[in-house]
């Protein structure tokens, strides 16, 4: 067995050593008054730097809102994002040139989301040197796509793709340092993302503990299944990312109202609440000193934000862990690990930067290396941790029997309302109007996980926003798809909804009478049967889900999904993974 530490659970094999404490026996430095990361000495820095409030006086900031407003009309934006910053000086940079990279350190941390970001952050607080691997660039708010074009630059896509007549496909396509990174699987499909915070950057910063039910079952530990066992580590948490729920006294969002609604007409209004997330709604510096906007309300989490809002482990743990001393490296894929002849460990991985990507016949073959003098933290989420240590089993290195297998997707479920008979909202704009902003991409929840025999019957249902990249398609992916869930309407019900349909058609997604802008976003998150595997064919990753587009639960959420569209005046349209790839889904929370 490996004493290679797994973050973000690894199998729950590997001798698994949480990130928030590492192995429970360092004591982390109290986060007192936060120190302000100095973004203009971030391009050439060496030892930390002592940048207190005291000291900063002269750091030149962006312009924000001084207090809670709510988005404005582009001609008169007082929230702005970096990239609109005319001194370049002021633009972050806390990530180091590879030929930087020292030969050993410490701890060496692979990914950079929650768990790489946690381990780092843990790690340089407890004085170690530390050394953090990330697959893809360093983007900051301002840099992140927000067109159809600009957006398919990014996207890699991989795994096995199912032929429509002759056998699935092994496809490994577009930049893999890209931000978007699409795994084509058998049964589901992932949806992660790529670059220095992870897959942090494109969440929708939900905040969520998890109910008592799930945390009780046999499968945790002894120690996990005590009441309350994880409070203090939530504490951490919350104080580190502070999550609020969307103000009272900011506009008025359709898509939660409309949220609210549906969960009245299910009989569970009591269920229904507006969710905590990790948006800042106010501007001014966060937990660990870096300087924030108040949202812009713009739906585009999904894709990046770059109104200067998110709370990214970019700008909270990797900020803070760069503030301790740790040394960040993007574009470096880590292919395998092998012990130490002495101590340790070594890594080893391919460097896709100053174009060495284009070269991808070689790229694999000319590996660089880095020695990790006391432990290695894997946190490159739940796929790219268990590719790294197939790979390291099959060039020798001790890991469990169990490694790739018992995989979830967290039973994620995407589908939508079409066309319902009232203004939705949901489409992601740079700029929205001051009078009707489209909001966070997740508001507001309808909280199923209590109440249940079996706990693992339990579920939330989301409402969501689709990125303006995705704009121009959405409306002929929802009317193309099979097995919609038409309700019956009067001659005058049609006629509306046809007019709205060819609304936005002709006047495009962004119409206000439009078929588009009267569409329900809908994601849940359930339990599945981790019933998964991963494995690796030709060296490539090979993500098999069995059973899990199938389920009778997945029919049953989906029927009620379909009860709640009806009750707008609605169209039910599954995923387009669910209806066109026979019943299979996606996740952007593939975990195990």
């Amino acid at each position: 067995m490996s004493n290679t530490n797994g973050v973000n659970g690894a199998n729950g094999t590997h001798r698994v050593n949480g990130a928030n404490g590492a192995n429970g026996k360092h004591e982390n430095p109290p986060l007192n008054k936060p120190q302000r990361v100095d973004f203009a000495r971030t391009t050439s820095r060496g030892p930390p730097i002592d940048t207190t409030w005291e000291r900063v006086n002269s750091f030149p900031l962006p312009p924000h809102t001084a207090t809670p407003g709510g988005p404005t009309a582009r001609s008169q934006a007082k929230v702005r994002s970096y990239g609109q910053n005319e001194d370049p000086k002021c633009f972050p940079r806390i990530s180091r040139p590879v030929e930087l990279l020292r030969t050993s350190y410490d701890v060496l941390v692979i990914g950079s989301g929650y768990g790489g970001g946690v381990a780092a952050c843990r790690m340089a607080r407890a004085g170690q040197t530390v050394c953090l691997l990330e697959r893809g660039k360093e983007r900051w708010p301002g840099e992140y796509p927000s067109t159809l074009i600009e957006a398919t630059k990014e996207l890699h896509i991989s795994g096995e793709v199912p032929g429509v007549i002759s056998k699935p496909k092994m496809v490994d396509k577009g930049d893999p340092t890209g931000l978007y990174h699409l795994i084509m699987g058998e049964g589901q499909n992932a949806f992660v993302g790529n670059g220095l915070g992870g897959t942090s950057l494109l969440n929708a910063n939900v905040f969520l503990r998890t109910d008592n039910g799930t945390m009780g079952l046999h499968s945790w530990p002894t120690e996990l299944r005590k009441p309350g066992a994880l409070n203090d580590y939530y504490e951490l948490a919350e104080k580190m990312l502070e999550p609020q729920t969307y103000p009272s006294e900011w506009p008025e969002l359709p898509k939660l109202n409309m949220l609210e609604k549906q969960a009245n007409h299910l009989g569970w209004g009591d269920k229904f609440r507006r969710v905590p997330q990790t948006t800042r709604f106010s501007a001014g510096a966060n937990s660990t000193g870096v300087e924030m906007n108040a949202s812009a309300l713009t739906g585009q989490d999904t894709t990046g934000l770059n109104d200067g809002s998110k709370s990214s482990t970019l700008v909270n743990y990797l900020s803070d862990a760069w503030n301790w001393g740790a040394e960040m490296f993007c574009e470096c894929e880590v292919r395998y690990i092998k012990e130490h002849p002495d101590e340790g460990y070594i890594v080893y991985f391919a460097w896709h930067g100053s174009g060495r990507g284009a070269f991808t016949e070689h790229l694999h073959e000319d590996l660089m290396w880095v020695h990790a003098k006391k432990c290695v933290f894997l946190g490159a989420g739940s796929l790219g941790t268990t590719e790294i240590l197939l790979r390291s089993k099959s060039m020798g290195l001790s890991t469990s029997s169990t490694l790739g297998t018992g995989m979830s997707g967290n039973g994620d479920i995407l589908a939508f309302g079409y066309n319902c008979n009232e203004n939705v909202n949901a489409i992601g704009r740079e700029f929205p109007s001051p009078y009707l902003p489209i909001g966070p991409t997740i508001a507001g929840i309808i909280d199923c996980r209590e109440g249940h025999e079996n706990p693992l019957d339990g579920f939330v249902i989301e409402e969501g926003a689709i990125p303006k990249a995705l704009a121009p398609l959405f409306q002929v992916m929802l009317e193309l798809m099979p097995g919609s869930a038409h309700h019956e309407e009067s001659l005058l019900g049609n006629v509306r909804s046809k007019l709205a349909s060819i609304g936005s058609h002709i006047l495009g997604p962004y119409y206000q009478k439009g078929s588009v802008e009267k569409t329900m976003v809908y994601l849940v998150m359930s339990h599945d049967s981790n019933q998964a595997i991963l494995s690796l064919k030709n060296d490539k990753p090979l993500l098999k889900f069995l059973g899990v587009g199938r389920s009778d639960h997945v029919e049953y959420l989906n029927d009620i999904l379909a009860q709640a569209t009806s009750s707008v005046g609605g169209t039910f349209v599954n995923s387009p993974f669910y209806a066109a790839l026979g019943k299979q889904e996606i996740t952007v929370h593939p975990i195990g």
